[in-house]
């Protein structure tokens, strides 16, 4: 047991400890670009009308206009990705490139190694070698401003991705961006507490990057939903732990919660890297029937590990990273042929639970949790090149 627990922290701090460079590069209380859109109606729906709608595979809701895409043959495109080391990351950048190159559009990747020697670095290359187009991948625009502005000025176009909220930038010189959309994620987790535990007690949310935009973003959804869902409810303050406490701290909070609270049963916490340190105190305290854990990600170890194993997680909301490389290569495109740029790609999420989790393999790639939209079929189609 403590071996399978150390290689599942070994594997959490793997994927999650890189942010924690971005929280040292930005000042707290840094505006969200577009933080608004968490306010959005849920469409008159009531909570629980929204988790059995999440929990469905999602529908293609993508782009609709075609573009000749050969048009970007010869192009060049430089992509700045936060780090190679994370999975998600990586496979974004392997899966854009993969799909410009059929239009022979090549593609630089600098890895920036999760530093911001690394980040700097990366933007002053891509700069010198006067790309078509730049792609920002994981990096906050208030660190990087500077640089697409002189990136502006040496007639390079910037695409920004994973900022936190779908919409056309507002920063001068950053054209595009491609984002799962973080306050959907926060509305639809609210959602599901709602309609979970009928507004009886208010969870605690754990943030880890409090002034990364889009932590922000998922914890304004929340709010908001849960504001909207159970109106009467006193929201207890957010709790921050930042990554490389997360050993240390996640079990220290999460005892003296549970010990300070006893009417706390519900935690948030925004990532479910996190649950590798807060669901082990739970279950210790002889509390996994008592306390239930919900967060943001699906990723494969913790789908595999807890969700579909009897344990405090009981929700999951994920986003297909595939699907999402897909998103990215088309926004490239629209910005190298002169298009006008996508202001939301619709990259779907969609709500794991022990509802639904027995309809996947969650040891299967995770592209299959998805259902069967052929996303692949769909943007080819968009690209005007023969479906594969």
């Amino acid at each position: 047991m403590c071996r399978h627990r150390e290689r599942r922290a070994a594997l959490a701090q793997s994927v999650f400890a890189v942010v924690l460079l971005i929280l040292s590069m930005i000042p707290l209380g840094t505006a969200v670009r577009g933080a608004e859109p968490a306010q959005r109606p849920l469409a008159g729906q009531t909570a629980q009308q929204i988790v059995a709608n999440a929990l469905k595979p999602p529908a293609w809701r993508g782009p609709t206009a075609r573009i000749k895409a050969a048009s970007a043959r010869g192009k060049h495109v430089f992509f700045i990705n936060l780090t190679e080391e994370i999975p998600a990351l990586h496979e974004w950048g392997v899966v854009m490139s993969q799909q410009l190159k059929l239009f022979g559009v090549s593609t630089h990747v600098c890895d920036a190694r999760g530093s911001s020697a690394g980040i700097i670095s990366c933007l002053q290359q891509g700069i010198a070698q006067r790309p078509n187009v730049l792609v920002a991948a994981a990096l906050d625009t208030s660190f990087i401003a500077s640089y697409i502005a002189r990136a502006k000025s040496a007639g390079i176009r910037v695409i920004t991705a994973q900022t936190g909220v779908p919409g056309l930038p507002t920063i001068s010189g950053d054209l595009a961006e491609v984002t799962f959309d973080y306050p959907a994620v926060g509305r639809l987790l609210g959602a599901w507490y709602a309609a979970d535990s009928h507004c009886k007690s208010a969870p605690q949310i754990i943030t880890s990057t409090s002034s990364r935009q889009p932590s922000l973003a998922e914890v304004s959804g929340m709010q908001s939903a849960m504001t909207q869902f159970c109106p009467h409810l006193v929201q207890r303050a957010v709790q921050n732990v930042l990554i490389p406490d997360w050993p240390t701290k996640l079990p220290t909070l999460t005892r003296s919660l549970l010990l300070a609270h006893p009417d706390l049963t519900y935690l948030l916490p925004l990532y479910d890297g996190m649950t590798i340190y807060t669901v082990p105190t739970i279950e210790q305290m002889h509390l996994g029937r008592t306390i239930k854990v919900a967060a943001f990600n699906a990723t494969p170890v913790v789908m595999q590990n807890e969700l579909a194993k009897p344990s405090p997680l009981a929700a999951d909301v994920g986003g297909p990273n595939q699907w999402y490389g897909f998103a990215l290569a088309d926004q490239v495109l629209r910005v190298l042929i002169g298009a006008a740029p996508v202001a939301d790609e619709h990259v779907p999420l969609r709500l794991f639970t022990r509802a639904n989790i027995g309809s996947i393999n969650v040891k299967a790639d995770e592209s299959t949790w998805y259902g069967t939209v052929n996303f692949s079929c769909m943007y080819h189609k968009l690209w005007e090149t023969p479906c594969t």
